[in-house]
């Protein structure tokens, strides 16, 4: 090739190299002045805490908040909003699905990378290790016996501290456990957030239940569950922008929607804080709180960190925190409007 055909393409790509680069520096400059505007705007009593970037997993443990998601584990103190860092010598993590406080207070961190322990002032590395039937996990729970549940792709286990144990009927019956969640009855609950291939699961003693859109579920990916102060079970389900929540009253599935009130169709995550409010976050619109018939929707413009709201748990104090795709929401009592 001649000399000035070769000169012309190296200046052409490196004019596109300086382009590029321009470009990348100019969205990064103008997503920290966004953040930065998002956190000097926020309303009194409510607080943006980064990092974290994204909070996928959180638990309060005394002053600490640990939240987890693709950074790994980040510490926050639950009084300052300061980082702490992991104590003890901890190990690396991959994005972090679950965190998990036993009755012990032993700390749990399930990862793609494998499932951590943290004890007594020190880190165990559970999996991988040999015997151990998995590396990833994507879900944890703790049954009323001690036993600690992990849910992966494809299997339910449960560890009574000695044994490795598979709770699945049939191998490969469910195509990934993304969420655990033990009732006031003690009966397991398994969730698979597969817009293909999900459904919600109860184990009753030995026996599995399936529940899909036939059952009356908005959507078949379950992303959250938990129970109200009635004993009623809920569950976020949605993908995209479609979805919804459903609460079961121990015979029938009652669904809520955006036409109900929720902040979107598609829900993540659903709570319910010391004063029986439902919080039922979406995955573009915010987070819906209340009760049915009556919801104020939060989003980013009243303060909210994220747009997504994945996780949210309330402190001794009654704060609230919530885990977003952008960062953690500190909301302080009487802050809320309600």
């Amino acid at each position: 090739m001649p000399l000035k055909k070769i000169q012309t393409y190296t200046r052409s790509a490196l004019q596109l190299a300086c382009g590029i680069l321009i470009i990348a520096l100019v969205i990064v400059v103008l997503q920290t002045m966004t953040g930065v505007m998002q956190v000097q705007g926020t309303p009194p009593g409510w607080t943006i805490i980064r990092p974290p970037g994204e909070v996928s997993t959180l638990v309060i443990v005394n002053d600490t908040v640990w939240t987890g998601g693709k950074d790994g584990v980040i510490l926050v103190d639950r009084l300052s909003g300061a980082g702490r860092k992991p104590p003890g010598n901890a190990p690396a993590f991959g994005y972090v699905r679950q965190i998990l406080q036993d009755r012990q207070g032993w700390i749990w961190v399930g990862h793609d990378g494998g499932l951590a322990c943290y004890r007594q002032g020190s880190w165990d590395v559970v999996a991988p290790a040999p015997g151990v039937p998995f590396i990833k996990v994507l879900s944890l729970a703790e049954r009323r016996d001690g036993a600690i549940i992990i849910g992966t792709d494809g299997e339910v286990y449960s560890f009574n501290g000695r044994e490795w144990q598979s709770l699945l009927n049939s191998p490969g019956s469910l195509a990934s456990a993304d969420v655990l969640y033990e009732d006031n009855n003690g009966d397991l609950w398994a969730g698979c957030g597969s817009p293909a291939h999900g459904a919600l699961y109860r184990l009753s003693g030995t026996t599995w239940t399936p529940f899909t859109v036939s059952n009356g579920l908005p959507h078949p990916a379950v992303r959250a569950i938990t129970a109200d102060k009635n004993g009623s079970v809920w569950v976020a389900t949605g993908y995209s922008r479609m979805g919804g929540a459903a609460r079961f009253d121990g015979k029938n599935w009652i669904g809520l929607t955006r036409a109900d009130g929720l902040a979107g169709e598609s829900t993540r995550s659903v709570y319910q804080d010391m004063s029986g409010r439902m919080w039922i976050g979406s995955e573009y619109d915010g987070i819906a709180v209340g009760t049915p018939g009556s919801w104020k929707i939060l989003t980013e413009k009243d303060g909210l960190a994220g747009y997504e709201v994945k996780v949210m748990a309330q402190d001794p104090d009654g704060t609230f925190w919530l885990g977003t795709n952008h960062g953690l929401s500190r909301i302080e009592p009487g802050s809320l409007g309600l």
